[in-house]
């Protein structure tokens, strides 16, 4: 994997990492992520009981963030590649495994 797709993987990991901390994001990345389908705004606003302001909003981060991408096939649908996101997942798990193990072995000394 090249310098700047692991770059790019990383800013997803961190965005992934803090997205609970905005409810409407996380509702909507795990709506699409466990549906499997593509939405319009109006959709998931409706699925999701949130105010199409409060959706539109949510999506423009989520964009911005890279973890949603615009359909072309679909006039105004959204969806999320699970596969970026298993594998910003895959990184971050990788990442706290080595942070542990480098504090067991500082520990041990």
């Amino acid at each position: 994997m090249t310098q700047e797709a692991m770059r790019d993987l990383r800013e997803k990991m961190n965005a992934l990492l803090t997205i609970q901390k905005a409810p409407s994001q996380f509702a909507i990345l795990s709506h699409l992520l466990s549906t499997r389908k593509t939405m319009t705004i109006k959709e998931l606003s409706a699925e999701l009981n949130l105010t199409p302001k409060a959706a539109e909003r949510a999506m423009a981060k989520l964009l911005e963030k890279g973890l949603i991408q615009r359909t072309p096939f679909r006039d105004g649908g959204y969806a999320c590649d699970s596969n970026l996101i298993l594998l910003s997942l895959l990184l971050a798990t990788s990442e706290i495994y080595e942070k542990l193990s480098r504090m067991e072995t500082t520990s041990e000394a």
